[in-house]
């Protein structure tokens, strides 16, 4: 059995054709997550590689920030680390983001700078390295079946008259070559008595008696898609800190602690759009400008919980469009102004739409309820992959 994966999904298909034909070439099969499945959200929460972003373009305070990965980087300068017996060596520095940022006033002028961490505590959506993905995918009823006949029909093929056609021909079965359908009346017999003679595998004999275009690459493929698709469901927590510089005193005059959880709150539902619950907080401590020098003796603490409804394409499950409405509560611990409130509560929305592949434009509003004040800030996520073509020749 192969032990280099290009996903779970080879779990499915690759453990059976293995069996049947020999490796031809000693190339590695590299490792790619599930990034294209990944939600806009859950990306500005945690970037698998790298991501561009433009925020608040229409704001007197813009900023560009650029976020990645320090396995990224390694990976972009050495591309056997994408050979999976390397790659889940690395799962400290994948779950690691930083991040550079500039900040421009409204002529687009240089006018400070900003640097963070993050780190992923938990993150259980890293179906790669997750073994509990791998039980997951192995316990399924429908995998075992197949298992189960993949591992009948190797010990009986060779018994049977002819069995180097045979072989060939159920190789072309494994591999989604040839549906049900089309296998000679010898291995349709054989693969129908053998599902029929135990109550583990009789669904799989009623599917091959009412489906005979059964296909199994298909089938392995639509089984790894449904539970990849519930595994990046899973939970993630982050914890990190940024901090920012003003361009006249190069000195802190904005720290952030900041924490964020994300889970999806319908992950075994059969609907096509998803929930996301997302809940996030921060401890500010910023320059208080009543004062001279740089002091960070302000101190504010923002918490806010909400929900993100994903709208999903039907047939790839990628989703083009996101609404998240969640709650803001604002508390000033030191460091509060003349007519400012100590607490403020706030509604927040933000409307994300996918315009290509990898980038998204979410469009952020702020609303106090106590004021009436509205607030928009339109913001471009540029997320790619930069090992991709790397990655492509690793597979030639």
């Amino acid at each position: 059995m192969i032990g280099k994966i290009t996903g779970v999904v080879m779990v499915l298909l690759f453990c059976i054709t293995t069996r049947l034909v020999a490796q031809t070439g000693t190339t590695p099969n590299p490792i790619l997550t599930a990034d294209s499945l990944a939600t806009g959200n859950y990306k500005d929460v945690l970037n698998s590689f790298f991501q561009f972003a433009f925020d608040r373009l229409a704001s007197p305070d813009k900023t560009i920030k650029f976020t990645g990965t320090p396995f990224a980087v390694m990976a972009k300068l050495d591309t056997l680390l994408l050979v999976d017996t390397i790659y889940k060596r690395y799962r400290t520095l994948r779950n690691l983001n930083y991040t550079f940022g500039l900040r421009l006033d409204t002529s687009f002028r240089f006018n400070g700078f900003s640097a963070g961490l993050k780190y992923a505590l938990i993150n259980k959506r890293d179906e790669t390295v997750q073994n509990a993905f791998v039980r997951t995918v192995l316990s399924n009823a429908v995998v075992k079946q197949m298992f189960a006949l993949n591992n009948h029909m190797v010990a009986k093929i060779p018994t049977m008259p002819n069995p180097e056609p045979l072989m060939q021909e159920y190789s072309s079965f494994t591999r989604g070559l040839k549906s049900f359908r089309s296998l000679s009346k010898p291995l349709q017999d054989s693969m129908l008595a053998f599902a029929a003679s135990s109550d583990s595998t009789r669904a799989l004999f009623e599917t091959l008696m009412q489906n005979p275009n059964f296909n199994i690459k298909r089938t392995a493929d639509s089984l790894y898609q449904d539970m990849k698709t519930n595994f990046n469901k899973n939970a993630l927590w982050t914890v990190g800190v940024t901090d920012t510089t003003l361009k006249n005193q190069f000195a802190f005059a904005n720290v952030v602690f900041q924490t964020e959880f994300l889970k999806s709150v319908n992950k075994y539902s059969k609907t096509k759009n998803d929930l996301e619950l997302n809940i996030k907080s921060q401890l500010q401590l910023v320059d208080d400008t009543l004062k001279a020098g740089r002091d960070l003796r302000r101190a504010v603490f923002n918490f806010e919980p909400g929900f993100n409804w994903v709208i999903n394409t039907k047939g790839t499950r990628k989703s083009y469009l996101e609404l998240k409405f969640s709650g803001g509560y604002y508390h000033i611990f030191n460091g509060i102004y003349v007519k400012e409130d100590k607490d403020q509560l706030w509604v927040n929305g933000t409307v994300r739409i996918r315009i290509f592949n990898d980038i998204w434009v979410p469009f952020e509003v702020k609303y106090d309820p106590k004021s009436g004040n509205l607030f928009g800030f339109i913001n471009v996520r540029a997320n790619f992959r930069a090992l991709a073509g790397a990655a492509r020749q690793l597979a030639k």
